[in-house]
């Protein structure tokens, strides 16, 4: 959980059995897909108490978005290659090679929460998107520092290479490889 989250009552979190549920939770969802996820089958599998789950989160979604969003922070470094091509270009490999057939999972099945209940879309929005766009953010104002990118542009960009990636993830149009991530790096990097 994000520090400057207002934390809940209660005893103060042990790392390793937050480390052990987000764990739990991506296992799970490998094993048995996101309909196998509840707040019991994942502390049953990280072994905690359902208690402990709910003192740190409100629900299954929370905890798939927190061990979503550290996995990528773990998975997708932000390269500084010195220019926006070679950083856009790393940085996008990294999204898909660490885009397993799990997370595809799991993001698919978020996104159809979001288009459904437009407060679980503030929620995943404000736990994962925002956190995602706000890495990316950072390889786009090194660039716009560097001259290669106006701010107009690096904030087109995001929506850019967010709004391909979902495209492609939702409605599986092409895949998400290599290929795309060079691509878009490509095409990004070309336009001033």
């Amino acid at each position: 959980m994000v520090d400057s989250e207002q934390r809940r009552p209660g005893r103060p979190r042990s790392e390793q059995a937050r480390q052990a549920i987000l764990a739990a939770t991506l296992e799970l969802a490998a094993d048995k897909g996101p309909r196998g996820l509840s707040m019991e089958a994942i502390a049953r599998r990280a072994g905690v108490s359902k208690e402990t789950l709910y003192r740190w989160w409100r629900s299954k979604t929370e905890v798939v978005l927190e061990a979503l969003a550290e996995r990528s922070d773990e998975t997708i470094p932000l390269p500084d290659e010195g220019s926006l091509a070679a950083d856009l270009g790393a940085f996008l490999r990294d999204t898909v090679v660490s885009g397993d057939a799990t997370t595809q999972r799991l993001l698919r099945a978020l996104a159809a929460e979001a288009a459904a209940d437009p407060s679980m879309a503030d929620l995943i929005r404000e736990r994962f998107i925002v956190r995602r766009r706000g890495a990316l953010d950072q390889i786009l104002q090194r660039a716009v520092r560097r001259g290669e990118i106006s701010q107009a542009g690096a904030a087109i960009a995001l929506d850019l290479i967010y709004g391909s990636l979902w495209y492609r993830l939702i409605f599986g149009i092409a895949p998400l490889d290599n290929a795309w991530a060079a691509a878009v790096a490509r095409a990004i990097a070309a336009v001033h």
